[in-house]
């Protein structure tokens, strides 16, 4: 049973960490973007590619754009601008228009909060411990909408509440009473019980069920999108519905919350796609769903200094962004999934398997429809690495998590609606989220170790970050000198060091020809966590380091 509790004063509790922008590059498949805190640079793969017109698509003014080499430079933004950009490409079979869509760094704080409501095994946290809200992840929610200003837009699967003054439809119609302008958009083939109990004056839209249709499997909030305050807008988004045992349990769901106002205006250009206005009037003849929607928001943001990629089904090709980022892992995979029937998936784990990454890890749920891959999973990678979760409840979680164990590649999450299936790729709306940042993603594998060990997997490496005898670091913490010794005062041979900050800045490198024991200095960095990497004769160590 849903429970309405006071958690504003924890709302935000999760540590968050707020950097001075720095130019930020980003390679796109066209293109590559280089991010600056007022202007953007644009270089072309193709030569031969003009820049035709390039318009803020909120206030539809045309901003200015200049050649700079090969490349192009749009000046003078503004924060949180959602920009459309037009350009021609030549070739020989001759000349095609395209249009791309960039969004120019918020002065937002960046801040993201993950929350779950199952356990978690925080004995791999790195950075921060993941964050366990059992039955009370509704009352987070509450709290999020408690603190909401001007504008609510919301899109939901399916949703109960136990009335119209108390649970998440209390919340809603009490922020409908202070004048927050509140939009809904429900899917139609579902009970979603709260619907009927908001305010009548609540404009809502259910989705089209037609058979050209498939459903609209969003869980997505924006708040306060339009704010002049850029730290009050929020997306909240991730896997939860709104059904007593999908956020209560026993279902296992999570939650990601991310304070950024680029990101709630291209959520909301989302939107207002399926809404079909930018008023608090749907316009039906306007409202696309489904294969009937555009590639028509930005796909990069940098938020907090990381970056972050935004993908919305089903235009934006996100199976092939799921394959894209399984490719790119370079020491570990893994997968809570409820739904994986998708074989383009399966063959591309399978083949990255094949190439050596023997550090794939699975698990799915019972209820996966007929189609699904376990199976083939389960013969084409390493035994006991692909498991079934038979606890109560669904698994319903649909995330992965890419390079956990390896601080100095491009450790990621991948979380959002969309489970890995053909009807969340071709007709059902859906959001995806993939997180480049190894702090966020270390604690949903914190949820991951705990869901897949639960089932009877196997880690390959027992938190190699942690756990490995080949070396002895002292004092920590440090006050900046750091010794390392080989244990057993033995000598190795071609040793390289490096050490990095939580946001993947190398701090320092070395190459040895041969190490026994050696000083190393990191008094002139600031206080926090470093990760010590440690290669020598093919393998790789790491280890973490607290300087005070």
């Amino acid at each position: 049973m849903m429970r309405q509790r006071n958690w504003l004063a924890i709302a935000f509790m999760a540590i968050s960490i707020t950097l001075a922008y720095s130019q930020q590059t980003v390679k796109e498949n066209d293109y590559t973007i280089v991010y600056n805190k007022s202007k953007i640079a644009l270089q072309f793969n193709q030569q031969n590619t003009l820049i035709t017109n390039v318009v803020d698509v909120n206030s539809k003014k045309t901003i200015a754009v200049r050649k700079d080499g090969t490349g192009y430079i749009l000046d003078n933004l503004s924060p949180a601008e959602i920009i459309k950009v037009d350009y021609q490409v030549t070739t020989q079979k001759g000349t095609t228009t395209q249009s791309t869509y960039l969004a120019s760094p918020s002065a937002s704080t960046g801040a993201i909060n993950v929350y779950f409501n199952h356990a978690v095994n925080t004995s791999y946290s790195q950075i921060q411990p993941a964050v366990n809200l059992s039955n009370t992840l509704d009352d987070m929610l509450i709290s999020y909408i408690n603190a909401c200003q001007i504008t609510l837009d919301i899109a939901i699967y399916n949703s109960f509440s136990p009335g119209s003054t108390s649970g998440i439809a209390g919340a809603i119609n009490a922020a409908y009473s202070r004048g927050v302008q509140v939009r809904v958009i429900y899917d139609g083939s579902t009970s979603s019980v709260m619907i009927p109990l908001l305010n009548p004056s609540i404009p809502v839209l259910a989705s089209p069920t037609s058979s050209s249709y498939g459903i609209m499997h969003n869980k997505f909030v924006i708040f306060d999108a339009n704010s002049s305050d850029p730290n009050k807008p929020y997306v909240w988004t991730g896997s939860t519905n709104w059904t007593t045992v999908q956020i209560d349990g026993p279902d296992r769901n999570s939650v990601i919350a991310i304070q950024d106002q680029a990101l709630a205006l291209g959520y909301k250009i989302e939107f207002e796609e399926m809404w079909g206005s930018s008023t608090m009037t749907p316009d039906l003849t306007l409202s696309k769903f489904g294969p009937y929607k555009t590639d028509n928001t930005p796909h990069t943001y940098i938020i907090g200094g990381k970056t972050i990629n935004s993908y919305f089904s089903p235009s934006d090709n996100t199976n092939g962004k799921i394959i894209d980022a399984i490719n790119s892992a370079n020491s570990d995979i893994n997968v809570a999934t409820m739904v994986l029937t998708r074989s383009d998936i399966s063959n591309a784990l399978i083949s990255k398997y094949n190439e050596g990454l023997s550090n794939i890890n699975i698990v799915t749920d019972t209820q996966n429809p007929v189609g699904n891959q376990f199976e083939i999973l389960k013969a084409g990678l390493a035994p006991n690495h692909v498991v079934k979760f038979t606890n109560s409840g669904i698994m319903h979680h649909k995330f992965m998590v890419v390079d956990n164990f390896n601080s100095t590649s491009d450790p990621l999450v991948l979380v959002g609606s969309h489970n890995w299936s053909s009807s969340a790729e071709n007709k059902n709306d859906e959001n995806t989220l993939i997180v480049h940042d190894l702090n966020i993603a270390n604690q949903y594998y914190q949820a991951f170790a705990y869901l897949y060990l639960d089932a009877g997997g196997q880690l390959t490496l027992a938190n190699p970050e942690f756990t490995t005898h080949e070396f002895a670091l002292y004092p920590n913490p440090t006050n900046g000198l750091l010794t390392i010794d080989t244990k057993n005062a033995y000598s190795l041979d071609n040793v390289t060091i490096s050490i990095h900050d939580t946001l993947g800045k190398n701090v320092f490198t070395n190459e040895y020809n041969s190490l026994v024991h050696e000083n190393i200095s990191i008094s002139n960095q600031a206080a926090g966590l470093y990760f010590v990497t440690i290669q020598t004769n093919g393998k790789t160590f790491h280890y973490k380091v607290i300087k005070e």
